[in-house]
């Protein structure tokens, strides 16, 4: 395969297989073919012969038919960065906070738990459209949604082989400064609506941790947080204690 620049990278047809990747780069390298490969957390991707393959293996995370989402989610970013060139990230706090001042003896914690958070947080800003997220609403489809996110505007090395001969590493896809800013909002977002009910539980508040908040049980503090995210259209589960370390969802 010879030298392939990234506009023609974009171009290769793409296709998804779920069989173990080592099994094809032993053939590639034995028939002393030429390709490029990327290895990633959960499929390794690899050009030959004018193919693009994601190979996943035998009991990835991905759901193989939820796949598309990568293509689709970046598709759909890049349409709102296109009409939404600015976008205003909200101020940095920390993703984790406790309230060491906290009472523990003074009545019981309970914990209110985002469902699905920074996805529906892309959506309900309007990176990502109904169908996408509808479409990655599946139990199956947990881990791949976040990926989906996580990946926007990071660039792209493979290693090049040629004739089964590993040469050098090469960046295929540019780092994407505009894609990258769209999760780092989706993520600062989350944790900056953590801080504002923090701010609005007062003592009563014992800490947050990325999309969860956890406080004192009362009816009042139930409905401060419940409003709070019910006004940003956001989906939510309610926790207690089940034991001393663990919570259960209870609505």
């Amino acid at each position: 395969m010879e030298l392939i620049d990234s506009e023609t990278f974009k171009q290769l047809p793409k296709k998804f297989k779920r069989i173990p990747p080592e099994r094809v780069i032993k053939m590639l390298i034995m028939n002393k073919i030429s390709f490029y490969i990327r290895k990633g957390t959960d499929y390794t991707e690899i050009l030959y012969e004018g193919k693009r393959r994601m190979y996943i293996p035998y009991g990835g995370k991905f759901n193989k038919r939820k796949i598309h989402l990568f293509g689709t989610v970046k598709k759909n970013v890049l349409l709102f960065i296109k009409n939404n060139p600015f976008i205003e990230m909200p101020p940095i706090v920390k993703t984790t906070e406790y309230n060491y001042t906290y009472d523990c003896n003074d009545g019981t914690i309970t914990g209110t738990d985002l469902d699905h958070a920074f996805w529906r947080i892309a959506y309900v800003k309007g990176y990502i459209t109904k169908k996408t997220y509808d479409s990655g609403l599946e139990e199956s489809a947990k881990e791949l949604r976040l990926a989906t996110l996580s990946v926007l505007g990071s660039e792209k090395i493979f290693e090049q082989y040629i004739k089964g001969e590993l040469v050098r590493s090469i960046d295929l896809v540019k780092s994407n400064p505009h894609l990258q800013e769209v999760y780092k909002d989706i993520r600062y977002s989350c944790y900056y609506m953590m801080h504002e009910i923090k701010e609005l539980l007062g003592v009563d508040f014992f800490c947050y941790k990325t999309d969860a908040v956890f406080y004192r049980d009362t009816e009042e503090n139930r409905s401060i947080v419940h409003s709070y995210f019910e006004q940003r259209e956001l989906l939510f589960k309610q926790l207690v204690y089940n034991s001393l370390d663990s919570f259960i969802i209870v609505d």
